[in-house]
């Protein structure tokens, strides 16, 4: 069989391209700021009133909540990145790659 007539496989671009996902990327990024900091204040209210601690900690829980918040959403975008093709490099002329079709006054 020709391989001129074979139909293209779906890539993982196409995938991406799906507008969508701009949509699941935006909530999955809010998922992990909200359950962090949630789970900590419940978490440290409930140790606190449950073990009888000293009220301070409260606010220990609450940066840690916070700490992981910011670790979780950056290693998240850091694979969205990578994902997308944020660690390529442009070529040096990347400019002088255009079909001069692409200009309106040129026809």
């Amino acid at each position: 069989m020709d391989e001129k007539n074979t139909p293209p496989e779906p890539s993982q671009r196409d995938k991406r391209d799906n507008p969508f996902s701009a949509y699941a990327v935006a909530s999955q990024v809010g998922f992990l700021v909200i359950c962090p900091l949630l789970l900590f204040i419940w978490g440290g209210s409930w140790l606190v009133q449950k073990f009888e601690l000293p009220d301070w900690l409260m606010i220990v829980f609450i940066f840690l909540g916070i700490f992981v918040m910011i670790g979780s959403v950056t290693s998240y975008l850091y694979r969205m990145i990578k994902m997308y093709g944020g660690d390529k490099k442009p070529e040096k002329n990347e400019k002088l790659k255009h079909d001069v079709r692409d200009h309106d006054y040129y026809s």
